[in-house]
């Protein structure tokens, strides 16, 4: 439960709620991570700008996790943090948990 612990503590740092008993493994966060990554580098140019513009005032990030969607549904409780969190872009909220799960793991 450490990393959990953790790794919710830095998200919060960041501005993310979220709690640690939501928290997956994180070979789940990264690989998700890699996900949704992958999923938007394939959206055309502006639907992923429409997208990231969008997820600063309505809660879209969740979509991620639908089992339509199914680009990362094993981090559903990271994405509905996400937008759960004010006045940041699915970008900045992704770039935020990557360096979150990099610094937290570094520490073990």
């Amino acid at each position: 439960m450490a990393f959990a612990e953790d790794f919710a503590a830095a998200l919060s740092n960041r501005g993310i709620e979220m709690d640690a008993a939501d928290v997956p493994a994180p070979d789940v966060i990264g690989g998700a991570l890699d996900n949704i990554n992958g999923y938007l580098s394939q959206l055309d140019e502006f639907v992923r700008e429409g997208f990231d513009e969008s997820s600063l005032e309505f809660t879209v990030c969740s979509v991620l996790a639908d089992p339509t969607v199914n680009v990362a549904p094993e981090i559903s409780s990271i994405l509905a943090a996400y937008d759960r969190t004010p006045n940041m872009r699915l970008t900045e909220l992704l770039q935020a948990t990557r360096e979150t799960l990099d610094q937290v793991q570094a520490q073990v």
